[in-house]
């Protein structure tokens, strides 16, 4: 029910503490010493092959620099990175961090190198700024630089819709649907025809979470997950549960591509980076989608950062690599190679972002993501809001699968969430 994975511990239990080891780069543990290059850890898809293929004979702009890429798992390189930060040893000199992971470093915040001391706040500017400030630690230092973004949207069937006599061009459906409560009043229209308004309600308790700018765990480090918005999330969720609006079925499962497929549900409350995989599960529905705002208000649903390891040979020219490889020109060809959404608002007026997508009845999506990623609110993830998340969803899987009470579902997760943080030493 989530794309979020579980946390990974700090470096101090991942193979031992790590005694005294702050400051600047240490050569002599890079992955890429005695090589004539930096080393470049990222999983496929992360990044542009292109450009990383000319990375591997020179970086442009810095003379003699060659970096070479090594692709991981998506669901192993940060423990990887654990592993060997903790070991001293074949250290990444640069590393690809998903959003939801970056957060997790910061109890080993020295590991990385502060970009800040390399001239990174001369480039603010050019990044969307909820983006640039989740680079920073509690404590102020710049350990990660804005890769790409993940802005939300409501995809939704424009016939579906047209057919339940509801509001169907895109415009129209986003002033119908503004809030939660209003997108629920569309699902009981839909739900007379025969379709669902949703897959599954985890979905929409994700959406509704990162719509606040608060979480499980605040700046604080106390446990917030069983104050108002959070309850918020649950109760939306729950509610189309109740009035029997959601397929009941998990994403990418052969019951769910079926039901897209078979026009069974109505919307889709996800990011942009979502568009290529429902073209690859319901190709005969194209045509027929459209994309607007989500209810509630813009959230961002994934993206990377890329970081500096202390062991980086070669500090200043590598972060000259993230910023010729990050710059709002190499973001657009990015977006075109691997429909890696830009973190760099300039690139948005590019032609090529404005291109008309059959699949949406001929709209052009730079019009919705563009919005929402400019306006997504600014997200403070703490290291470990996974721990704490994590009792949520599977008490809501509890309740859509099992038919567990919905009150007693929520005590059970805010108590287990509570129980996992003491753990961690969270309050």
């Amino acid at each position: 029910m989530s794309r979020r994975r579980l946390l990974g511990v700090s470096l101090a239990g991942a193979g031992g503490a790590l005694l005294g080891l702050s400051g600047c780069g240490t050569a002599s543990g890079s992955a890429s010493a005695g090589t004539d290059h930096l080393s470049l850890w990222y999983w496929k898809g992360a990044l542009s092959e292109k450009l990383l293929a000319t990375a591997r004979s020179s970086v442009p702009g810095v003379p003699g620099l060659k970096v070479r890429g090594a692709q991981m798992p998506s669901g192993e390189i940060d423990s990887k990175v654990r592993t060997s930060l903790a070991a001293r040893a074949y250290v990444p000199d640069i590393t690809v961090a998903n959003s939801d992971n970056l957060a997790t470093f910061f109890p080993d915040e020295n590991e990385f190198l502060d970009l800040r001391e390399f001239g990174a706040e001369k480039l603010r500017g050019q990044y969307l700024d909820w983006k640039w400030k989740a680079c920073f630690t509690p404590s102020g230092r710049m350990i990660g630089f804005p890769l790409d973004a993940g802005p939300t949207a409501l995809y939704y069937r424009r016939d579906l819709f047209q057919r339940a006599g509801l509001a169907y061009e895109p415009d129209d459906v986003a002033e119908a649907v503004s809030t939660w409560e209003k997108f629920i009043t569309a699902g009981r229209a839909l739900k007379t025809r025969g379709v669902f308004l949703v897959s599954n309600i985890g979905n929409v308790f994700q959406q509704a979470m990162l719509q606040s700018t608060r979480q499980f765990v605040d700046a604080d480090n106390r446990f917030i997950g069983d104050q108002p918005h959070i309850r918020h999330a649950w109760d939306t969720a729950v509610e189309i549960l109740r009035q029997g609006l959601a397929a009941r079925v998990s994403d990418g499962t052969p019951d769910y591509n079926a039901a897209m497929s078979g026009s069974r549900i109505a919307t889709m409350t996800t990011a942009v980076w979502a568009i290529n995989g429902l073209k690859d599960t319901a190709p005969k529905t194209s045509g027929l989608w459209r994309l607007t705002r989500m209810p509630g208000g813009p959230a961002n649903y994934g993206g990377s950062y890329m970081t500096l390891t202390r062991y980086c040979r070669d500090p200043e020219r590598a972060f000259a690599f993230l910023t010729w490889l990050l710059s709002p020109a190499n973001q657009l060809k990015s977006y075109q190679e691997s429909a890696l959404f830009p973190t760099t608002p300039a690139a948005y007026a590019d032609p090529a972002m404005h291109q008309a997508d059959p699949f949406f009845g001929g709209q052009r999506p730079i019009d919705v993501f563009g919005p929402a990623a400019r306006n997504a609110p600014v997200v403070y993830f703490s290291p470990y809001e996974d721990t704490a998340n994590t009792p949520f969803f599977q008490e809501l899987t509890n309740v859509q699968t099992l038919g567990k009470n919905p009150e007693k579902a929520w005590r059970d997760a805010v108590d287990g969430a509570e129980s996992a943080l003491v753990r961690v030493g969270v309050s």
